[in-house]
């Protein structure tokens, strides 16, 4: 059983060519990032037409991944310091089930994942939502759906600065790292945790897992 993450980068047409590039960019540095530093969960992704992402994964990192593409987006920003506001947004489906046929490029391989992620992404669009997960489980959905629905009210008020300090989080950084990354206070690091509501993304991640793991018994 694998997970497969289809996104899409939100009105990505409608950005000028400078913030498009800065959007490819922010893509590969990540990808490059995940290659490198979570090798074990991470097989690859592709970028087509600028905008439209899909990537396969180990299942139980399959939220902390979902959540570090969505971070890293919602760090492009204009602006300085606590004003600083971002244009860029992301929507997310993950698929989590088997892959039937793997082929060397992830965009040419398919199976249930597969096919559960991109219709959600559809579904996603249709219904003005950001974030979503299917498995073959009709029990641990209806759970999932619960709980994303709430995650996405969590997500609504990120800011930049949001963004800044749980992409260094979920990418393994503790509160002293994170502040010496960003130029801050440990006690500013921890406070903005706080304000993006970690604590109940953190119990989401762990809950995820523990569904996860009870699939694949």
């Amino acid at each position: 059983m694998k997970a497969v993450i289809t996104a899409d980068i939100i009105d990505y047409s409608g950005l000028d060519t400078a913030r498009a590039d800065e959007v490819l960019k922010v893509l590969h540095d990540l990808f490059e990032n995940l290659k490198s530093v979570r090798s074990n969960v991470f097989k690859g992704f592709s970028v087509r037409r600028g905008d439209s992402i899909q990537g396969e994964v180990e299942t139980r990192d399959s939220l902390r991944v979902a959540l570090l593409l969505k971070t890293a987006i919602n760090r492009i920003s204009f602006g300085q310091g606590e004003k600083r506001k971002s244009p860029v947004n992301v929507r997310i489906a993950i698929g989590v089930g088997e892959v039937s046929a793997v082929r060397d490029t992830v965009g040419q391989s398919f199976g249930e994942a597969y096919l559960f992620s991109g219709r959600l992404l559809d579904s996603l669009k249709k219904n003005k939502r950001i974030i979503a997960a299917k498995t073959p489980d009709e029990e641990v959905n209806r759970e999932l759906d619960t709980e994303f629905r709430l995650l996405e009210v969590i997500m609504n008020n990120w800011k930049v600065t949001s963004a800044d300090v749980l992409y260094l989080t979920l990418s393994g950084f503790d509160e002293k790292k994170t502040a010496s990354r960003l130029g801050i206070s440990q006690s500013a690091v921890n406070q903005r945790k706080k304000s993006a509501g970690w604590n109940a993304v953190n119990a989401l991640l762990k809950r995820y897992e523990e569904l996860i793991d009870k699939l694949q018994q």
